[in-house]
Parts: C-alpha cells; sequence; structure tokens
C-alpha cells in the first residue's frame, strides 16, 4: 500500500469511507481502511474508547 498523504487522500460519499465516531458519538473524521490509522493518531486514546473522556470545553449535544 503506498504511503499515506492527505493531500491526495481525501473521501466522497459511497466511496467506501466512513465517519469515525468519538466514544460519545461525535464524528471525528471521515476515513477508510487505508487513512485510519493516520488520521486518528492525533486523537488521546480515551477520546475513542472512554465516552466520560475530560474535554477543554463544553460539549453541547446538536439540535436536528
Amino acid at each position: 500500500m503506498p504511503k499515506y498523504n492527505p493531500e491526495l487522500h481525501y473521501h466522497t460519499k459511497h466511496d467506501g469511507s466512513w465517519w469515525e465516531l468519538d466514544a460519545r458519538g461525535i464524528p471525528l473524521a471521515r476515513v477508510c481502511d487505508g487513512c485510519i490509522k493516520e488520521k486518528l493518531k492525533g486523537y488521546r486514546p480515551e477520546v475513542l474508547t472512554d465516552s466520560n473522556y475530560e474535554a477543554d470545553e463544553p460539549i453541547e449535544p446538536e439540535d436536528y
């Protein structure tokens, strides 16, 4: 597999990618099998696994 290049690697709807969510269900990034590790490496592990993770700002539910 070629090395990940963020300038050449983007996703669109129906291309096999998906929205990766944090432990609270908040969308973090659109990813695929080839880029998920790279795109999520900047997040603290607890953000991905613990819904009670500490946040620096208030998290409010979105209005739909």
